[in-house]
Protein backbone atom coordinates (compact mmCIF):
# COMPACT_ATOMS: atom_id res chain seq x y z
CA UNK A 1 0.00 0.00 0.00
CA UNK A 2 2.71 2.47 0.93
CA UNK A 3 4.81 2.04 -2.73
CA UNK A 4 0.77 2.62 -4.08
CA UNK A 5 0.16 5.58 -2.31
CA UNK A 6 3.93 6.50 -3.65
CA UNK A 7 4.20 5.95 -7.09
CA UNK A 8 0.81 8.41 -7.33
CA UNK A 9 2.47 10.59 -5.53
CA UNK A 10 5.37 10.68 -7.55
CA UNK A 11 2.61 10.20 -10.66
CA UNK A 12 1.03 13.39 -9.92
CA UNK A 13 4.55 15.61 -9.37
CA UNK A 14 5.94 14.26 -12.39
CA UNK A 15 2.47 15.36 -14.18
CA UNK A 16 2.77 18.60 -12.84
CA UNK A 17 6.23 19.60 -13.59
CA UNK A 18 5.36 18.49 -16.66
CA UNK A 19 2.44 20.85 -17.21
CA UNK A 20 4.28 24.06 -18.81
CA UNK A 21 2.74 27.14 -20.90
CA UNK A 22 2.64 26.69 -24.31
CA UNK A 23 2.02 29.52 -26.84
CA UNK A 24 0.06 28.60 -30.16
CA UNK A 25 1.79 31.21 -32.70
CA UNK A 26 0.05 30.21 -35.55
CA UNK A 27 -2.81 32.52 -34.46
CA UNK A 28 -0.35 35.64 -34.39
CA UNK A 29 1.61 34.82 -37.14
CA UNK A 30 0.10 36.14 -40.34
CA UNK A 31 -0.25 39.37 -38.65
CA UNK A 32 3.30 39.66 -36.04
CA UNK A 33 6.27 42.36 -36.34
CA UNK A 34 9.22 40.10 -34.50
CA UNK A 35 10.84 42.77 -31.44
CA UNK A 36 14.55 42.11 -31.29
CA UNK A 37 16.61 43.92 -29.47
CA UNK A 38 17.33 46.49 -31.81
CA UNK A 39 13.78 47.99 -32.44
CA UNK A 40 12.15 47.22 -28.79
CA UNK A 41 11.34 50.22 -28.28
CA UNK A 42 9.12 50.26 -30.81
CA UNK A 43 6.37 49.09 -28.02
CA UNK A 44 6.59 52.38 -26.47
CA UNK A 45 3.55 54.20 -26.81
CA UNK A 46 -0.12 54.85 -26.38
CA UNK A 47 -2.92 52.26 -26.88
CA UNK A 48 -6.31 51.94 -26.75
CA UNK A 49 -7.83 50.10 -23.40
CA UNK A 50 -10.54 48.37 -25.16
CA UNK A 51 -9.25 45.55 -27.65
CA UNK A 52 -10.70 45.77 -31.65
CA UNK A 53 -10.29 42.05 -32.46
CA UNK A 54 -10.56 39.19 -30.23
CA UNK A 55 -9.03 35.50 -31.45
CA UNK A 56 -10.00 32.29 -30.28
CA UNK A 57 -8.52 28.90 -30.55
CA UNK A 58 -8.35 27.59 -33.77
CA UNK A 59 -7.92 31.47 -35.13
CA UNK A 60 -11.46 32.18 -35.05
CA UNK A 61 -12.37 36.08 -34.95
CA UNK A 62 -14.43 36.62 -32.06
CA UNK A 63 -17.11 39.80 -31.45
CA UNK A 64 -16.48 39.75 -28.24
CA UNK A 65 -13.57 41.78 -27.06
CA UNK A 66 -11.47 42.39 -24.21
CA UNK A 67 -10.07 45.06 -22.57
CA UNK A 68 -6.31 45.19 -21.16
CA UNK A 69 -7.30 44.38 -17.66
CA UNK A 70 -9.20 41.46 -18.43
CA UNK A 71 -6.42 40.90 -20.32
CA UNK A 72 -3.30 40.77 -18.01
CA UNK A 73 -5.90 39.21 -15.50
CA UNK A 74 -5.55 42.84 -13.61
CA UNK A 75 -7.10 42.32 -9.98
CA UNK A 76 -7.90 45.58 -9.26
CA UNK A 77 -10.86 47.63 -9.40
CA UNK A 78 -9.20 50.89 -10.32
CA UNK A 79 -8.84 48.75 -13.69
CA UNK A 80 -12.54 49.18 -14.38
CA UNK A 81 -12.79 53.06 -16.01
CA UNK A 82 -10.08 53.38 -17.99
CA UNK A 83 -9.35 54.23 -21.84
CA UNK A 84 -6.46 54.39 -22.27
CA UNK A 85 -2.49 52.63 -21.80
CA UNK A 86 0.85 53.74 -22.07
CA UNK A 87 3.48 51.51 -22.31
CA UNK A 88 7.14 51.94 -21.49
CA UNK A 89 9.81 49.78 -21.71
CA UNK A 90 13.60 49.32 -20.22
CA UNK A 91 16.08 47.07 -20.64
CA UNK A 92 17.72 44.79 -17.72
CA UNK A 93 20.96 44.43 -17.05
CA UNK A 94 20.33 40.66 -17.85
CA UNK A 95 20.60 39.99 -21.65
CA UNK A 96 17.11 40.15 -23.29
CA UNK A 97 15.05 40.64 -20.18
CA UNK A 98 12.92 44.19 -19.70
CA UNK A 99 10.75 45.81 -17.21
CA UNK A 100 7.61 46.74 -18.81
CA UNK A 101 5.69 49.82 -17.38
CA UNK A 102 1.98 49.13 -17.85
CA UNK A 103 0.16 53.06 -17.09
CA UNK A 104 -3.41 52.76 -17.01
CA UNK A 105 -5.76 56.33 -17.71
CA UNK A 106 -8.80 57.59 -17.79
CA UNK A 107 -8.86 61.15 -19.82
CA UNK A 108 -5.29 61.78 -18.98
CA UNK A 109 -5.27 61.06 -15.06
CA UNK A 110 -3.11 58.16 -14.08
CA UNK A 111 -5.71 55.95 -12.90
CA UNK A 112 -3.49 52.60 -11.95
CA UNK A 113 0.36 51.26 -12.55
CA UNK A 114 2.31 48.18 -13.00
CA UNK A 115 5.44 46.55 -14.05
CA UNK A 116 6.06 43.40 -15.09
CA UNK A 117 9.46 41.96 -16.19
CA UNK A 118 9.63 39.73 -19.56
CA UNK A 119 12.07 38.21 -21.36
CA UNK A 120 12.22 39.02 -24.87
CA UNK A 121 11.70 35.47 -26.95
CA UNK A 122 10.21 34.88 -30.35
CA UNK A 123 9.81 38.47 -31.24
CA UNK A 124 7.68 39.32 -28.24
CA UNK A 125 7.77 39.66 -24.48
CA UNK A 126 7.18 36.73 -22.50
CA UNK A 127 5.77 38.46 -19.51
CA UNK A 128 6.58 37.11 -15.81
CA UNK A 129 3.18 37.07 -14.83
CA UNK A 130 3.20 33.17 -15.20
CA UNK A 131 -0.04 31.96 -12.56
CA UNK A 132 -0.43 28.23 -11.09
CA UNK A 133 -3.09 27.33 -8.75
CA UNK A 134 -3.10 24.05 -7.54
CA UNK A 135 -5.70 22.14 -5.43
CA UNK A 136 -5.49 18.71 -3.42
CA UNK A 137 -3.17 16.50 -5.21
CA UNK A 138 -2.82 17.82 -8.86
CA UNK A 139 -4.80 15.93 -11.66
CA UNK A 140 -5.98 13.23 -9.00
CA UNK A 141 -8.02 14.71 -6.32
CA UNK A 142 -7.84 17.75 -7.32
CA UNK A 143 -6.97 20.32 -10.61
CA UNK A 144 -3.92 22.77 -11.57
CA UNK A 145 -4.96 26.50 -13.40
CA UNK A 146 -2.19 27.48 -15.23
CA UNK A 147 -1.94 30.81 -16.93
CA UNK A 148 0.40 33.11 -18.76
CA UNK A 149 0.65 36.28 -21.01
CA UNK A 150 3.34 37.54 -23.51
CA UNK A 151 2.73 40.83 -25.71
CA UNK A 152 4.19 42.28 -28.89
CA UNK A 153 3.32 44.75 -32.12
CA UNK A 154 0.82 43.73 -35.18
CA UNK A 155 2.73 44.94 -38.34
CA UNK A 156 0.35 47.82 -38.27
CA UNK A 157 2.38 48.78 -34.92
CA UNK A 158 -0.90 48.04 -32.77
CA UNK A 159 -0.46 46.46 -29.56
CA UNK A 160 -1.07 42.39 -29.42
CA UNK A 161 -1.99 40.11 -26.24
CA UNK A 162 -1.70 36.99 -26.27
CA UNK A 163 -2.77 34.82 -23.61
CA UNK A 164 -2.38 30.74 -21.91
CA UNK A 165 -4.82 29.60 -20.15
CA UNK A 166 -4.93 26.13 -18.93
CA UNK A 167 -7.26 24.24 -16.55
CA UNK A 168 -6.18 20.80 -15.57
CA UNK A 169 -8.60 18.57 -13.47
CA UNK A 170 -9.09 15.48 -11.25
CA UNK A 171 -10.46 13.80 -14.56
CA UNK A 172 -7.60 14.35 -16.50
CA UNK A 173 -5.96 11.65 -15.26
CA UNK A 174 -8.74 8.66 -15.67
CA UNK A 175 -10.94 10.20 -18.62
CA UNK A 176 -8.32 12.87 -20.21
CA UNK A 177 -10.66 16.23 -19.04
CA UNK A 178 -9.76 19.62 -18.48
CA UNK A 179 -8.75 22.31 -21.44
CA UNK A 180 -6.07 24.48 -22.41
CA UNK A 181 -7.14 27.69 -24.22
CA UNK A 182 -4.55 30.37 -25.93
CA UNK A 183 -6.45 33.24 -27.52
CA UNK A 184 -5.37 37.01 -28.70
CA UNK A 185 -6.02 40.49 -28.34
CA UNK A 186 -5.09 43.51 -30.57
CA UNK A 187 -5.15 47.30 -29.32
CA UNK A 188 -5.22 49.97 -31.49
CA UNK A 189 -2.26 52.61 -31.30
CA UNK A 190 -3.04 56.04 -30.31
CA UNK A 191 0.07 57.72 -30.68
Amino acid sequence: MKNFVLTVVFTAIILSLNSCVSFSRKMIQDDLLELKDENVQMINGQYGYKGYEHIRNGNVKSDKTRNVGEMLDVKSEAVKNVDKLIIKSMPLAKSKMYEIQFMLLKEDTLKYTFTYKARLKNGLFLLKNFTSHCDEIPYLFGGCRIFQSRIGLTKDHNLLIQDYYDNSGAFLFFFWAGYTINYAEKYKRIH
